[in-house]
């Protein structure tokens, strides 16, 4: 199973990439750019669970990616960064956000919201015990 991080700081998403490769052992995969991150989903979208995009990036923002690859398979999980307040309009009517996170984000908690979307009957289990 893949997950995406899609953030034009390519230092982050390199970050974040490794992080979940190494910590979460999954295969994840990074983006600078978004429109390379769509076309990676389009071709392997049977494989993704979790997308993680930043807000602000040129050509196309977060919101719109996460759209468009809701488009295409509805059924990954979508996780929206941001370093700048999400107004509440904006989060609420952006139907294809499950999750939001704001930036600086810890490792830890990025590894839980993704472990959270890979394997969400176990954390609820996890969480009745």
């Amino acid at each position: 199973m893949f997950v995406a991080v899609v953030d034009d700081e390519v230092d982050l998403a390199s970050l974040f990439k490794e992080a979940l490769n190494h910590i979460a052992n999954v295969q994840a995969f990074g983006f600078s750019d978004p429109n390379l991150a769509l076309e990676h989903f389009r071709i392997n979208h049977r494989n993704y669970r979790c997308i993680i995009s930043d807000y602000r990036m040129p050509s196309m923002n977060g919101i719109e990616l996460l759209n468009k690859m809701k488009e295409i398979d509805g059924g990954v999980s979508r996780i929206l960064i941001s370093a700048f307040e999400i107004q509440d309009e904006i989060f609420k009517s952006a139907k294809c956000i499950d999750k939001f996170l704001q930036k600086p984000v810890r490792i830890a908690d990025l590894i839980v919201q993704v472990q959270k979307c890979l394997d969400p009957l176990k954390i609820e289990e996890s969480n009745r015990e």
